[in-house]
Order: C-alpha cells, then structure tokens, then sequence
C-alpha cells in the first residue's frame, strides 16, 4: 500500500513539474556596487559608498494573457566591509511577491520601498542616496517608520504592507501602499504603532517632463505631502522639488527645497544642485561630474559643501560603480 502511494505521489509531483515548466518564467541575479575614496573638512580619508550596494534575486513566471506572477528579493551591504548593511534585516532592499498585467496593473505583498520613495529618486541627480554630493536630505527626506529602532532599517520602507501600482495611462500613474499588520509601538504604554503606515504617489512623465506630487504618514502620525518636476531640453535636464513635513510628536513641521540638474557633454554627465531647509537654514551645494567606462562600469567625482547648524562641511569623493 505504502508503494502505491509513493508511486502515486511521484506520478502527481511529475505533472505539478510538468505544467509548472510549461509556462514561460526567468529569474534574475542582479546587483549594484559602489566604492570610492571620500575626504572631508576635519576627518581621516575613508573608503565609502556613494549609493546602496545590493544582490538581488527576481523573476517573472507568465500566467497566461498578460497576467505574470512576479518576485524580487535584495539584500543590502557594504562593499568595503563585505558587512550587511542592517543588522536587523538580511533583506534589506525588497522582499514581494505579487502579479503583474498590463491592462490591471501590479500588485505586490512584502516589503518594500513606500510610493514616496519608490519615485523620488529620479529628482536627485545622485540618486537619493543621501551620500556624499547627494541632496536627498533635501529632496523630501522622511522616516517612513517613526518608530525608533536600533538601526532604522524601515526608514523609507514598509513591512507586511500590500503595494498597488496602476498601468501607465496617458503619462499618468498612481502608486499606492498600505500595511496589514499594525506594527510594535515604541512607547511601554502601548503595545501597538499608533497607525499603520500609508501612501500615496501620482506621477507624470511623458516626452521630456516628469513631475510627482505625494503625500505618506508614518507610525507615529507624522505625514509629508511632496511635490516635484523635471525638464529635459537636449543635453540639459532641470529637476526641483518641495516638502513639508509635520511631525505629529512634536507639533513641529520641515519644510525642504531643491533645484538640481544635469547636462550632457559628450559621453560624460556633469551634476549639480542646491538645497536648502527652512526651519534650520541648514544647506548644501555639490557639483560632480560621471564618467561612463562602459555601460555597466562608471567612474564619478564630486565635490560637496553643507552648512549645518554651527557646522561646516567640505567633502570631495572619488568613486567607481559597476551594474550587474
């Protein structure tokens, strides 16, 4: 009897196999390094990145139609070390599984980016990543947890969240995340987060304009609403962007500003920006310059100056990256 239904079961497990590899799937190894030399007013050089390094894994398996069932997992870490980035989460980047249409839209569940900072990204011209000659301190910064952890490793993502972005209409898209679970409060008097963390991004590009206006609020009630535009006439791209930040805690409010932009000389890219936060007078102006050795591999230089309050920085970074 015990044979019969081994042979049974590996009969049912070939043709689960079977119908499984009859649909069209791929899964992608992909990643991201960046490491240069950075030198800054009163420290010792150091060795440092100048964007998130990743590894990642993600696939896409067609259900039929234009319906695919899509996942992507990204750990996060630094180069110079071999060290995770958090240590709290192995995965720092992204981890979701979902399905994707063209008509429909993509539906993902997990962990990942919120809305606000899934999109921002594109109006810094150093990719927000809030190192070096960076403006992302500048360009809507905001803790999408509130909550604090020992390494904020939820700064700008959200966990056991649901993400839904629509199709492409027209140049417009919408993109929207809420949480299911409500997350583990920081205050002993309460056991759970004050909210669940929510947002919303509606967003605009078409020929050589993009802009975004968004709103998100935290676990602590905390919100920003965002707002940003870019241009790009020939070689020059204009980017700009304002935020005002409430802090629910504190009754305080942020309220950030940044003009940026890039221009194409020959194969090289030269960037630059200013921003500025009003409530600290806190600023920053950098100017850098890209250099493309392949279409994976860059070099890049870039010299900083930020003014913080009673303090002064002067920074210059040298760095190479490589896209996997």
């Amino acid at each position: 009897m015990k044979k019969t239904i081994s042979i049974l079961a590996l009969g049912a497990l070939s043709g689960i196999s079977g119908t499984a590899s009859a649909q069209t799937s791929n899964v992608q190894m992909y990643g991201y390094i960046d490491l240069g030399i950075v030198k800054e007013s009163g420290k010792s050089p150091r060795l440092d990145r100048g964007q998130n390094n990743w590894l990642g894994f993600r696939g896409a398996e067609q259900l039929g139609g234009d319906l695919s069932a899509i996942f992507n997992l990204q750990m996060r870490f630094n180069p110079d070390t071999g060290g995770q980035e958090k240590s709290t989460a192995l995965f720092q980047g992204e981890t979701t599984v979902g399905l994707a249409s063209k008509r429909f839209g993509t539906v993902r569940l997990g962990r990942a980016l919120t809305p606000l900072w899934q999109k921002k990204w594109i109006y810094d011209p150093w990719a927000d990543s809030a190192f070096n000659g960076s403006l992302a301190n500048y360009n809507g910064d905001f803790n999408s947890d509130g909550l604090v952890t020992v390494d904020y490793h939820n700064y700008s993502r959200a966990s056991n969240a649901v993400y839904y972005s629509t199709p492409d209409m027209a140049g417009f898209s919408v993109h929207v995340d809420a949480e299911i679970e409500r997350a583990v409060g920081d205050d002993p008097a309460k056991t759970l987060a004050d909210t669940r963390q929510k947002g919303v991004s509606l967003n605009y590009a078409n020929g050589g304009l993009t802009t975004m206006l968004s709103y998100e609020k935290n676990h602590i009630d905390s919100d920003i609403t965002y707002v940003a535009g870019g241009y790009t006439f020939g070689a020059m791209t204009l980017l700009g962007s304002y935020s005002e930040t409430k802090f629910a805690r504190s009754n305080n409010k942020l309220t950030s500003m940044m003009v940026a932009g890039t221009y194409l000389v020959g194969i090289d890219t030269v960037r630059g920006g200013y921003g500025k936060i009003k409530e600290s007078g806190n600023d920053k102006f950098t100017v850098g310059i890209n250099h493309p050795l392949s279409k994976r591999t860059n070099i890049y230089a870039d010299l900083y100056r930020e003014e913080l309050v009673d303090v002064g920085t002067t920074g210059v970074a040298l760095g190479i990256t490589h896209t996997f």
